[in-house]
């Protein structure tokens, strides 16, 4: 009599979704885009930690959510996001927006954020880098397969 183990599996599909979007940073008396990212970064790393990020433009405020199993729990975190950061902002004066570009600030009045990557995609494109002045909204999906793998054992006479 022998023994033998079979590996046998099934799938399992998980979906999953993240949200990012990209805020304009503005002047609550003029509507001017601010270049005021760190103001934003400094209150907003304490309360938003990592779901809050600098972009290319010092006037543009990145926010995301974590990795979400269902709509229901992407929307909460993503207006509770919205609310933390439209609070950070008034803290420092200013307002937040959300649109595809602003409609009268100029990008060559915008300050680019200090940071290596940026220097080397503005030294990199030039003008096309600097005028590259937009706010998006992206929705990350996924299917994440899980296999489950169970030892059976079988017996052979």
């Amino acid at each position: 009599m022998g023994t033998s183990f079979c590996l046998v599996s099934t799938h399992d599909h998980v979906f999953t979704l993240g949200i990012e979007e990209e805020f304009q940073i503005i002047d609550p008396e003029t509507r001017e885009l601010r270049s005021h990212i760190q103001q934003i970064l400094a209150d907003g790393k304490m309360i938003l930690k990592e779901h809050v990020k600098a972009e290319m433009h010092q006037s543009v405020v990145e926010l995301g959510t974590e990795i979400c199993t269902d709509t229901a729990s992407a929307r909460q975190q993503v207006i509770q996001l919205r609310s933390e950061l439209a609070e950070i902002a008034g803290h420092e004066g200013l307002k937040i927006a959300s649109a595809g570009t602003h409609p009268f600030s100029h990008w060559m009045d915008q300050l680019i954020t200090a940071d290596e990557r940026y220097e080397t995609i503005v030294k990199d494109m030039q003008q096309i880098a600097r005028v590259n002045l937009i706010f998006g909204f992206l929705l990350r999906r996924s299917i994440v397969t899980i296999l489950l793998v169970r030892l059976r054992r079988v017996n052979f006479c």
